[in-house]
C-alpha cells in the first residue's frame, strides 16, 4: 500500500528544475540615508544566462519593499564577464581593501566565479587595485538589461 502511495506523491510533486551555478554577482546601495530613501540592489547572473534581480527600499530584506526582476544574458556579456574576470589578476592576486574607507555615498561591489575559485570585486579597493576591479564590475554592469538601469543608480 505504501509503495504505490509514495510513487503516486512522486509523480504528482512538481519537478524542479536545477539552476546553473552562479557566474557573477553584483550589489550597488545609495548609502547611509534614512530608511525612505535607502535602496539596495543584488544581481545574480547565472552560467545560462539567467539573470535575477533584487532591489529593496528602506533596509528591508523581503516583502512588499522588495522587488524580483528576471531577465536573460546573451553569451557574448557572459564571455565579457568571464575575460574580464581573468584578464584582472584578481584570482591569482586579489584585491586588498582600503584602509580609508569614503563614509558616506553609495558602494558597488561583487563577485565572479571562475574554476570553482570566487574573485571577489571589492567595493572600496586599494587605489593601486582599483584599475584591476572596475573593468570586471563594468562587464558585470554592461550584461545587464538597460531596462533595468532605474534599480542600479541612485537618481
Amino acid at each position: 500500500m505504501l509503495r504505490p502511495l509514495a510513487l503516486f506523491l512522486a509523480l504528482a510533486l512538481p519537478v524542479q528544475a536545477q539552476e546553473a551555478p552562479i557566474l557573477a554577482e553584483y550589489w550597488t546601495n545609495n548609502g547611509s540615508l534614512p530608511p525612505e530613501y535607502a535602496w539596495e540592489t543584488e544581481v545574480t547572473i547565472r552560467e545560462d544566462g539567467a539573470l535575477t534581480l533584487k532591489h529593496c527600499k528602506g533596509y528591508e530584506t523581503e516583502g512588499p519593499a522588495c522587488k524580483i526582476r528576471r531577465a536573460r544574458v546573451v553569451e557574448a556579456a557572459l564571455d565579457a564577464i568571464r575575460a574580464a574576470a581573468r584578464e584582472s589578476g584578481l584570482a591569482e592576486r586579489p584585491a586588498r581593501e582600503t584602509d580609508m574607507p569614503v563614509v558616506g555615498g553609495g558602494l558597488t561591489g561583487g563577485a565572479v566565479y571562475l574554476d570553482g575559485q570566487q574573485v571577489r570585486l571589492l567595493s572600496q579597493p586599494v587605489d593601486a587595485d582599483v584599475a584591476r576591479v572596475s573593468p570586471v564590475l563594468q562587464a558585470i554592469a554592461a550584461a545587464i538589461p538597460r531596462r533595468f538601469a532605474r534599480f542600479l543608480d541612485a537618481d
